[in-house]
């Protein structure tokens, strides 16, 4: 196996997604309200509608007749958009201050990156079933798929294209 001095930061990012991936497993919706909350916010204000929130269910947006709970949080995205962002991100840094900082920055970046896709997503699905006044379960998940996989391709190329040309030749990095 060859190390590399950024195999340690790679290995303590997997343990901090695989710790995560845990705690999603085992939680509820309060638990996963980081992401609902700020989420069901969003859709309420874009819609103008208002939510309640319900310990067994998640958020009901009423007038919407959706329900926003843990399996419509956006976890997953959120993971794997923080390792997406901290694993192409760490490359050309080489001081071990600016690895570690990294590793908060890339999970508030992915964080907001995730509200603001996650808000799309349920917008979007709001639109297609209002046109085409079909619910069917597997469309919306079929469009969740399509959405949250489109997003991690874009992000992949704007991080990519970042790093290339903005960090890769940044003087306090190398």
């Amino acid at each position: 196996m060859y190390i590399t001095k950024n195999t340690y930061f790679h290995i303590v990012a997997l343990v901090f997604f695989v710790m995560l991936k845990f705690f999603y497993s085992t939680a509820n919706n309060d638990a996963i309200s980081i992401l609902t909350k700020p989420t069901s916010a969003l859709v309420s204000l874009i819609t103008n509608t208002n939510a309640t929130y319900n310990n067994n269910s998640g958020f009901y947006i009423e007038k919407l007749n959706i329900i926003i709970d843990k399996s419509c949080s956006g976890f997953n995205f959120w993971m794997l958009c923080f390792i997406l962002f901290f694993f192409i991100l760490l490359k050309p840094i080489k001081k071990t201050v600016f690895k570690i900082i990294l590793l908060p920055i890339s999970i508030i970046l992915s964080f907001l990156a995730t509200l603001f896709v996650n808000t799309s997503r349920i917008l979007i699905s709001l639109f297609i079933e209002h046109k085409t006044g079909l619910n069917y379960r597997w469309l919306h998940q079929a469009e969740g798929v399509f959405v949250y996989l489109l997003f991690l391709i874009f992000f992949f190329f704007i991080t990519n294209y970042i790093q290339a040309k903005y960090i890769k030749n940044y003087e306090k990095f190398t």
